[in-house]
């Protein structure tokens, strides 16, 4: 029986062959010259500078490696682009930078700061110094940060301010600094005496701090939200949930004879 059709005739056939290659020629020629709106869509590559990088710093003690600061190296703080644990003993899982028989607050503050400044400065464009019972959410402070340039003189936390007007932040809601900031507060407070007391500060330490950047021109930001509300949380989750604060107890009233703004509401 004939067969009524033959691909071998198509494909290798002297006449089909040539019909097949100015076929293909003129497929190729049409492809060429449609518009650019057809063509495969091409990546845009974004210029916009990069986001800044957050270098942690956690304070923690030897008693507490096990049963808090543990647990900071496991969860948030790898969210940090890089991170320090600073300590006044060894441990080989957090690998903390030791400083022994610094028994002051402020005296460790400075010689942590200093630290950083002089061997970790490389590494970030905004500095967080906070405790091994704080928990950050890393990507809200970006998001905070983003509006701001680590070349401004400038810091942030738990604003508070003195009765004569001294501004600081309180110590328990973590603080960030500028490199901008840091660099200042190395080169220039430290070194000078007479603007930046070496003395023993005990609890009072944040006040000092303050003291010393407002000497050096570092301004203290405001890091509450666009509805006025607090970032640096300053109480336990709990009573930022909803809960009343109680003038009766010493942190409460400590907060509202100091708050630099007005409180109207804790709450998140």
């Amino acid at each position: 029986m004939p067969r009524l059709f033959s691909t071998r005739r198509l494909f290798v056939g002297g006449k089909n062959t040539i019909y097949l290659l100015i076929l293909g020629t003129m497929f190729y020629t049409v492809m060429l010259h449609l518009p650019g709106n057809l063509k495969s869509p091409e990546v845009v590559e974004s210029y916009g500078p990069p986001p800044s990088r957050i270098f942690c710093i956690i304070s923690t003690y030897a008693y507490r490696h096990e049963h808090a600061a543990i647990h900071i190296h496991r969860t948030w703080v790898r969210h940090c682009d890089h991170y320090l644990f600073v300590s006044d003993d060894i441990n080989h899982y957090l690998e903390p930078a030791v400083f022994m028989h610094m028994n002051d607050k402020w005296h460790r503050m400075r010689a942590y700061l200093e630290y950083v400044y002089k061997y970790h400065f490389h590494q970030g464009d905004w500095f967080l110094y906070c405790n091994d019972d704080n928990f950050v959410v890393v990507e809200n402070l970006r998001h905070m940060l983003r509006t701001y340039s680590p070349k401004e003189l400038i810091y942030f936390g738990c604003k508070l301010r003195t009765p004569n007007g001294l501004v600081f932040m309180l110590e328990g809601s973590g603080i960030v600094f500028s490199a901008a900031a840091l660099k200042r507060f190395a080169l220039m407070a430290l070194t000078n005496e007479s603007i930046c007391s070496s003395e023993t500060k005990g609890n009072d330490f944040t006040k000092e701090l303050g003291r010393c950047l407002t000497n050096v021109n570092v301004i203290a930001g405001d890091s509450r939200d666009e509805f006025q509300g607090h970032r640096f949380l300053p109480f336990e989750a709990d009573l930022h949930l909803g809960s009343a604060m109680n003038e009766s107890l010493e942190h409460h009233k400590y907060f509202l004879d100091h708050s630099y703004y007005p409180v109207k509401d804790v709450s998140f």
